[in-house]
């Protein structure tokens, strides 16, 4: 599918789970989901990280569930997409599967601060990759078979969604994208990218250290394990950070390189009801697409 501009906002996806948000749960009578707030130690980090994990009803370790790794975005935290007043993700996956739309699925994501998951001053990408998910799929899966794993993440999170699905295309299976950070050559000023360490040199934002750690860089790589690697990516027309142009972008140099991938543009902004519809509507269209080809 190209570029494509949606106006109609609400999706029948979006519908479906609706009427659920107003209540802000599901009844525990329906389906009894489970979420809770851990930590695990990184010893990279040499401290206690938090994580909210989503659990199934009447979880079962030895089942193959598949994962979704979701990420944060700039000033938020692991509770941000399981928050009511945010991510909700608890209703939208309840929601999905009572409506037979998905299978069940465990969900987690991890507090990984203002690190735009990449490794600098903290090196997120090692804490998250060598720790982290090796962590999760010990404890939560059998570790028999390899897991569906489908990365999401908005704003920052979607910048080191991005990067992830780029390097590590074996690993995770899907990736959505929701708002991307992911600017080329330089963010503009209104972007907390500019505000924080891993981005700056002697105190100051540097454009050459925030151009090293570039999707742009990683597509130059070859890899050819990303032809089969499938990505979802969207955003709000009315995106205040000037993210339509950095969609508009890798959408023409994912297809330079024959990357697959889905864009579209929904009416909206930088917000939560964006990245709530697309999520849902693209987790349907994965695991729809998965249904088809078996």
């Amino acid at each position: 599918m190209g570029f494509l501009r949606q106006f109609v906002f609400l999706s029948l996806i979006g519908i479906c789970f609706l009427t659920a948000c107003k209540n802000n749960k599901i009844s525990n009578d329906i389906y009894d989901s489970i979420t809770q707030v851990e930590a695990f130690t990184s010893e990279i980090a040499n401290r206690d990280l938090s994580f909210h994990i989503y659990l199934p009803e009447q979880y079962d370790k030895s089942k193959n569930y598949p994962v979704l790794y979701l990420l944060h975005g700039h000033g938020g935290h692991d509770d941000d997409w399981f928050s009511l007043e945010e991510g909700l993700v608890k209703t939208i996956l309840d929601s999905l599967f009572l409506d037979n739309k998905i299978p069940e699925v465990i969900a987690v994501s991890l507090n990984a601060d203002n690190t735009w998951y990449i490794d600098a001053q903290v090196p997120m990408e090692t804490i998250y990759m060598k720790e982290f998910m090796p962590f999760i799929e010990s404890v939560y899966l059998d570790q028999t078979n390899k897991p569906l794993r489908v990365l999401a993440g908005n704003s920052a999170g979607g910048y080191g969604a991005l990067r992830f699905g780029l390097i590590y295309p074996e690993i995770f299976d899907k990736v959505i994208l929701l708002s991307p950070a992911a600017y080329y050559p330089s963010p503009p000023e209104i972007s907390s990218s500019r505000k924080i360490d891993p981005f700056k040199m002697n105190g100051k934002f540097n454009d050459s250290i925030w151009k090293s750690y570039s999707y742009v860089n990683l597509l130059q790589l070859e890899n050819s394990e990303l032809s089969d690697s499938n990505f979802y990516l969207s955003t709000g027309d009315d995106d205040v950070y000037g993210i339509l142009e950095v969609v508009s972008q890798i959408d023409k140099r994912f297809k330079s390189f024959e990357i697959p991938l889905e864009t579209t543009v929904i009416n909206g902004g930088h917000s939560w009801d964006v990245w709530r519809n697309r999520f849902a509507f693209d987790l349907v269209r994965i695991f729809n697409a998965l249904e088809n080809n078996d």
